[in-house]
């Protein structure tokens, strides 16, 4: 499968919830957890079950970059600890390539500005973040 979604987390369905109009879908992906939600809609016509395969995309923009958390707790479902490899200069935006703590990369699309109030430097510990509404979900 091809995907403009630079953030691609393959996996396998562990547990889903039915909540009115949303699915929590719940994928085990090596020894990291990913959430995806997907409206009642899109449960109908993939037909989501646990067991099957399924790969939860995220594209860059969506994914938030914090430092320095602590003390607050924060609500996305997805939270990930990551080191900066690098930081990619552009004329908008400034990508930066990510790695979490089981060696899988992960990639943040924010604006200049964000990246220069966050000072962002290689080897620098941050914390990743999406929102389980921001994914896209595809299964086998």
């Amino acid at each position: 499968m091809k995907s403009s979604a630079r953030n691609q987390f393959a996996g396998t369905i562990r547990h889903i919830e039915e909540w009115p109009h949303l699915w929590r879908i719940e994928v085990e992906c090596g020894m990291r957890t990913v959430y995806a939600h997907i409206s009642s809609a899109s449960a109908a016509a993939l037909r989501p079950f646990v067991g099957q395969t399924a790969v939860v995309m995220v594209k860059a923009p969506s994914v938030i970059v914090v430092t320095d958390p602590l003390p607050f707790r924060l609500s996305a479902e997805n939270q990930m600890t990551c080191t900066v490899r690098k930081v990619e200069k552009g004329a908008v935006n400034n990508v930066v390539a990510l790695e979490d703590e089981y060696g899988h990369s992960l990639a943040a699309a924010i604006t200049l500005h964000s990246s220069e109030y966050l000072d962002l430097h290689e080897g620098q510990e941050v914390l990743a973040m999406f929102n389980a509404d921001q994914t896209t979900l595809a299964v086998l």
